[in-house]
């Protein structure tokens, strides 16, 4: 005669128990895997965006993007004015063919329009513009010019690009975009830490109180303290260099050879020009 026993309540209990107990314990490791994941994907987005700048100096006798352009007869977007602009994404776009290496996947997911030229305004690569790309206007933004590539002393060591903080992430209820026509655009820039006291027009976003803390309103991971440059990979910065590398580093190493601290008054000052990774002397 077949036996046709069925699990019994407690039985049944303590198999759903044991499943429960897997899942608390599996589901964090496959969270964990998916950030690393993430943070792979950023590095090679970073990697592939410093790559595309490379070659557009290789064709341009050397020359650096220029953080923001405007009114050159070709730019992707215009305010109503009349004012039109390209930013550095938009002129390294022919090396990159994919506007979504502008993205980062650590960053909140871009709910835009999904057209090219807006994904690359909406950017979550910064230019280390107060010297890849100067402007020397003391009294507001003006026109930036570019530099030599070869210009650069020490290339591994020096920012090129960082991740930065995105759009849905300003809750100052103002897009800061908008609120330098003619001159630098926040969306596609991140702040040297000495941005006070370089000879030039700049945000100055490093320490407590600064612009991107103060005025932006942005969280500490996207880099309410540190310019903007964003430090979601395990609390660190995805960087890349002018010469093509890149790497994660820390807040403190990122401002090394200046007094900034977490709680530093806005107004970073250089101690060691030997330590400064932005190559702004």
């Amino acid at each position: 005669m077949k036996n046709n026993r069925a699990f019994t309540l407690i039985e049944l209990l303590v198999v759903i128990a044991i499943i429960a107990i897997l899942a608390a314990i599996l589901f964090p490791v496959f969270a964990q895997a998916k950030q690393a994941a993430k943070g792979t994907a950023a590095l090679s987005n970073a990697k592939q965006d410093s790559l595309a700048i490379l070659m557009y100096a290789g064709d341009y006798d050397d020359n650096t993007p220029v953080e923001t352009l405007w009114n050159t007869g070709g730019d992707q977007l215009c305010y109503g004015s009349g004012l039109c602009f390209s930013m550095w994404t938009w002129q390294v776009q022919p090396y990159i063919k994919t506007t979504e290496l502008y993205q980062d996947p650590l960053a909140p997911a871009y709910s835009g329009n999904s057209a090219n030229a807006f994904k690359a305004y909406r950017v979550r690569w910064g230019y280390n513009y107060t010297f890849l790309s100067p402007d020397f206007g003391s009294s507001g933004p003006g026109d930036q010019k570019p530099i030599a590539f070869t210009s650069v002393a020490n290339p591994s060591d020096t920012v090129m690009l960082g991740a930065k903080w995105a759009n849905q992430e300003n809750t100052s209820g103002f897009d800061w975009g908008t609120g330098f026509p003619g001159g630098m655009l926040a969306e596609g820039g991140i702040d040297a830490p000495d941005c006070y006291h370089i000879p030039q027009w700049c945000l100055a976003g490093w320490g407590s109180g600064g612009f991107f803390e103060s005025t932006l309103k942005l969280p500490l991971a996207a880099g309410a303290k540190t310019g903007g440059n964003s430090s979601r990979s395990s609390n660190q910065h995805i960087i890349a260099w002018v010469d093509g590398h890149v790497k994660k580093i820390a807040s403190g190493a990122l401002a090394a050879g200046t007094d900034w601290t977490p709680t530093a008054p806005e107004g970073v000052t250089m101690t060691d020009s030997t330590k400064y990774l932005w190559d702004i002397q």
